[in-house]
């Protein structure tokens, strides 16, 4: 097994459209004609290719060099993503590649180094050839990504729920209202005046002395 110290991305260079009808081993084969029937390689060259959909497909065996960084195929591993159309080299990644791909190739990259270390460095062939390929910086898109696995996870909402002792008190007091109207309700029309003349001048007084008591104080007296 060949010494691999590093990671390249590439982009196929694609409408965003291209060969959507088609499945992702579909596509795979169509790059893999471009690089055996258009340069006469002997394969594709690269190892894997991540479709549009997030799909990641294993092009040339990765224990074989690839070819798609001149001077630095011996050591690296090639992943390509599906489309990039008219990108520029200091493009966001997310002006041309779908949420799904871009989830995909951080997994890629995290299973390779767990395979192959995590001293391996990860680069877009812009650092090593006067392209815009794969169409965005690859070290600040994996800054990005590292500061956002990092951070903290929102802490789950837990639903507001009464206590057992404000239930029971809350039907205590339903109980009691409940009570007392029902025995309201059972005396005559004067009674029924004289009880709620009396609740409404003890309700009156109560108001009376907590406005005196706070008047009192915030007067200073204690």
């Amino acid at each position: 097994m060949r010494k691999i110290k590093k990671i390249i991305v590439h982009c196929s260079a694609t409408r965003t459209d291209w060969m959507a009808q088609n499945s992702p081993s579909e596509q795979l084969q169509e790059i893999r004609k471009w690089h055996v029937d258009g340069n006469g390689w002997s394969d594709i060259g690269y190892h894997a290719y991540i479709s549009r959909t997030g799909d990641i497909l294993q092009a040339r065996p990765i224990e074989i060099q690839g070819a798609h960084a001149k001077g630095h195929n011996a050591d690296s591993i090639g992943v390509c993503l599906a489309g990039g159309f008219g990108s520029s080299s200091e493009d966001r990644a997310v002006d041309h590649y779908t949420p799904e791909q871009l989830a995909a190739l951080w997994k890629f990259i995290k299973d390779a180094r767990d395979m192959y270390g995590d001293a391996i460095s990860v680069h877009g062939h812009n650092e090593y050839a006067n392209k815009a390929c794969p169409g965005f910086p690859v070290s600040r898109w994996m800054a990005g990504q590292s500061i956002q696995e990092a951070r903290p996870k929102a802490a789950p909402r837990v639903k507001a729920t009464q206590s057992k002792t404000v239930k029971a008190s809350g039907v205590s007091i339903a109980a009691s209202v409940g009570s007392a109207g029902a025995m309201l309700s059972g005396l005559g029309d004067i009674a029924q005046y004289i009880v709620l003349g009396f609740a409404g001048v003890s309700v009156l007084l109560g108001i009376f002395i907590m406005r005196e008591r706070i008047k009192s104080w915030t007067q200073g007296w204690h």
